[in-house]
């Protein structure tokens, strides 16, 4: 992944790793393209100096950010995606978020409808920011789930792939691009975040359909916790959700816990839900996170029931 390291507005390293990470998911999967890899590296060379200018002046990325009205961090990184497609060299954005209704009923919504100057197409794209744990047979796609158990990876790509990818067949949908006068040419998916692999395994089998170059985390059940890190120098901290997406920097003047310190922490805390962490070794050269972990329950996950195919995104 391309080195966002060097900025030091917290928004603008966010953006920076919305465009230069890379996708969950890549290639082309039942004539939907996944963006590769690749795709986003060269869009990170071209942003550059954008993201440069940016970094010492915020302003114009902030007064988008502050007009969102949903904080979830889905929303947050398509607005990130929406400040890319306003100012790149490549796209244009025609359209966020339209939904289709009919008779009062949502029947769906496009992302983005943007033109694409290289090959001319006109583009839907549906995206995605997830973080997904592995569980039990992680080669099965079904195994990958959410930190609280709401998601999971099989549904999710499901979903795209074919209802949200194929809204601009539904008659209503195609009346309605009819009148703003859209044609799409091309649906594209994009889904980004991490996924993280059992602590316990050296290297978790992974579904076909993920990609090798994604960005990668652990998770530990709290039971299991000490026997991996009392020993170790890691120093860590504890993320809010809206940390999760760029790496973090280490800064000797914030509050950064050892390993029994942490897990403390996490016990003490109400609801007792999954927690994220990075984890620093400050003795070291590198002045940012080297290590990003779930730390979880002693029995999180353990009834979940991969039958049940109504958790949605």
């Amino acid at each position: 992944m391309a080195n966002t390291l060097l900025l030091k507005n917290t928004l603008v390293k966010d953006l920076a790793w919305a465009i230069t990470s890379p996708p969950i998911i890549q290639g082309q999967k039942h004539l939907i393209n996944w963006t590769k890899t690749s795709d986003w590296t060269q869009a990170y060379e071209n942003f550059k100096p954008q993201l440069k200018a940016l970094d010492q002046d915020p302003s114009k990325l902030t007064q988008l950010l502050n007009k969102q009205n949903d904080y979830r961090l889905g929303h947050y990184f398509e607005t990130l995606l929406r400040y890319w497609f306003e100012h790149n060299d490549r796209y244009q954005l025609l359209i966020q978020n339209l939904q289709i209704r009919d008779a009062g009923k949502t029947l769906g919504e496009f992302d983005f409808i943007v033109k694409d100057a290289v090959s001319g197409n006109v583009q839907h794209w549906e995206v995605a920011c997830k973080f997904y744990l592995g569980i039990k047979n992680t080669p099965q796609h079904l195994c990958w789930v959410g930190p609280m158990l709401k998601d999971r990876l099989d549904i999710k790509y499901k979903s795209m792939q074919t209802r949200q990818s194929k809204l601009s067949a539904h008659p209503i949908a195609k009346q309605q691009l009819q009148q703003l006068n859209i044609s799409i040419d091309e649906h594209v998916c994009l889904m980004k975040g991490r996924l993280f692999h059992p602590i316990d395994t050296s290297s978790s089998t992974l579904p076909q359909l993920i990609a090798n170059t994604h960005q990668r985390g652990q998770w530990v059940r709290a039971n299991h916790f000490l026997e991996n890190f009392k020993s170790s120098a890691f120093q860590w901290q504890p993320l809010t959700k809206n940390q999760w997406l760029a790496s973090q920097p280490y800064n000797a003047n914030e509050t950064y816990y050892r390993a029994e310190d942490i897990l403390q922490y996490f016990l003490d805390k109400t609801p007792s839900g999954p927690l994220c962490l990075s984890g620093f070794l400050p003795g070291q050269s590198t002045p940012h996170e080297v290590k990003r972990i779930f730390l979880v329950g002693k029995d999180w996950a353990n009834t979940f029931n991969f039958n049940d195919n109504t958790v949605l995104t």
